[in-house]
């Protein structure tokens, strides 16, 4: 499976338990600390997914939605 997941989550324990399910269902997995670098990425990676947390430092996760879109 070719499909790409983008994690944007300030909580790297989060992001980590999520990534690694979604390894094992064979997902290709890319992870962002921040909303900053989730909208970078984002535009870089062209995810077919973004699993997006709302409350982050630099950007809360409603801005990034708002930059992606």
């Amino acid at each position: 499976m070719d499909r790409k997941i983008l994690i944007v989550d300030d909580e790297k324990n989060i992001a980590d338990i999520i990534a690694f399910n979604l390894k094992k269902e064979g997902y290709q997995v890319i992870k962002a600390g921040d909303g900053e670098e989730g909208v970078r990425m984002t535009m870089e990676e062209n995810p077919d997914l973004i699993l997006l947390d709302i409350m982050m430092p630099k950007i809360d996760g409603i801005t990034a939605m708002s930059a992606i879109r």
